[in-house]
C-alpha cells in the first residue's frame, strides 16, 4: 500500500535583506538632502506610533533630488527580487515577463537618542521596506533593529506540541546600506536605539504589476 500521508508547509512569509554596494557613495549626500528638508520644513509628520523621532512626508520620491532617486532605483530592484521569488511558481507558466515597480509612499525617519516605533501595519501596498542610512556600530538585534510580530495568533496551551508558538518576534539587526523587505501584512517596528549618532531611515511602500503587450496591467 503507497503511503499517502505528508506535511503541507503553507504559506511562507518572505523577509528579503539586501546590500547596497553604492551606499558609501550617497550617504552623505542622503544625510544632507534630509537635513536641509528638515530646515525646510520643521514639523514632523505626527504619529501615535511615533516617539522621538522626525518623520517626513510621504512623497519624496516624487521630488528631485539625484541621490534620493538612485537609492529608489535600489529598493525597486529588491522589491523586484522578493516578488519573483514569492511568485516564482506562477512565473513559470508566463512567457517573458515584464514588470513594473510602483512607489506608493517613500520617507526618511531620523530618530533622535532612544526614539522609536510602536507595532503597525502599512496597508495599500504589496511590499514594505526599510533601508539603513546611518546607525552607529553599536547597533544590534536588541538595539535599533526593525521587528516582526508573528502572524499566528499565541496559544495558551502549556503543553510540548504548543512551543512553536513560544517565540512570537524576529529581529533584523541593522546595517547601514542593508535594505529589508517584507510584505505588507506582517506587523513590524523598532526597538529603541541608545547610540551616539542618530538612526536614519528610508521606508517605501510598493506594488508590483505584470505589464502584458505594454497595455494592460495586472497585479502579480
Amino acid at each position: 500500500m503507497v503511503n499517502k500521508n505528508r506535511l503541507n508547509k503553507l504559506w511562507p512569509v518572505h523577509i528579503g535583506e539586501f546590500y547596497n554596494p553604492d551606499h558609501n557613495t550617497i550617504k552623505n549626500d542622503l544625510i544632507n538632502y534630509f537635513d536641509e528638508y528638515m530646515k525646510k520644513n520643521p514639523n514632523s509628520r505626527k504619529g501615535g506610533e511615533n516617539h522621538k523621532l522626525y518623520e517626513s512626508k510621504y512623497n519624496l520620491h516624487t521630488l528631485d533630488n539625484k541621490y534620493f532617486k538612485k537609492l529608489i532605483t535600489f529598493i525597486a530592484n529588491g522589491v523586484l527580487a522578493m516578488s519573483n521569488e514569492a511568485n516564482k511558481q506562477e512565473l513559470k507558466n508566463i512567457r517573458d515577463p515584464k514588470f513594473k515597480v510602483i512607489i506608493n509612499d517613500s520617507w526618511f525617519i531620523n530618530y533622535e537618542r532612544g526614539g522609536f516605533v510602536l507595532p503597525h501595519l502599512h496597508p495599500n501596498c504589496s511590499w514594505c521596506c526599510v533601508y539603513y542610512v546611518q546607525i552607529g556600530k553599536d547597533a544590534s538585534e536588541i538595539n535599533g533593529s526593525t521587528f516582526f510580530e508573528k502572524t499566528l495568533p499565541f496559544s495558551h496551551v502549556k503543553d510540548f506540541g504548543s512551543l512553536y508558538n513560544k517565540d512570537g518576534m524576529a529581529r533584523v539587526k541593522p546595517e547601514e546600506g542593508k535594505l529589508v523587505v517584507w510584505p505588507h501584512f506582517l506587523k513590524h517596528g523598532s526597538i529603541p536605539y541608545t547610540g551616539e549618532k542618530n538612526r536614519i531611515i528610508v521606508s517605501a511602500n510598493t506594488s508590483v504589476l505584470l505589464e502584458k503587450n505594454n497595455k494592460t496591467n495586472q497585479p502579480i
